[in-house]
């Protein structure tokens, strides 16, 4: 196999594994439900696209000449870059988009047990000061040092 043949190989290869990828987002974004869904179906979008551009340029490197194979070389090179940073840019939307709805459940389970405890506390406040006395007198007892 000559040189060329190698690269187109291994772009088929990288193209290949983006469209697996990007199918692979777009299965999870049909059922995404955020405020934040269409910023990232619109990057989904420019992934695709971008996708599409490498698939073009590909074609055309398969049937060049060598005389303008660099240039088309050149050209995918740049598109794989665009490629590999839009989705970078997706992936990252994606993940702080799940963090901050995993920090607004853990705020909101926080809070909810918080409440619970509290109106716990307002119910029994004789039983909840004798339990606080009692573990600060075994914690104290424990952690005083041996005679």
């Amino acid at each position: 196999m000559t040189d060329k043949e190698n690269y187109i190989n291994a772009i088929e290869e990288n193209l290949k594994n983006y469209k697996h990828k990007v199918s692979q987002l777009e299965k999870l974004l049909a059922n995404y439900q955020s405020a934040d869904r269409d910023h990232l179906l619109s990057e989904s979008h420019g992934l695709k696209e971008a996708l599409k551009k490498g698939e073009e340029l590909l074609k055309k490197l398969k049937f060049s000449s060598e005389e303008n194979y660099e240039e088309l070389q050149n050209s995918l090179t740049k598109a794989f870059d665009t490629l590999q940073a839009n989705f970078r840019d997706l992936l990252n939307s994606f993940t702080m988009e799940k963090i901050l709805q995993t920090k607004t459940e853990i705020t909101d389970f926080g809070c909810e047990h918080m409440d619970k405890l509290e109106g716990y506390i307002k119910q029994h406040p004789l039983l909840t000061t004798t339990c606080a006395l009692g573990i600060g007198f075994l914690i104290g007892t424990l952690c005083r040092p041996g005679k």
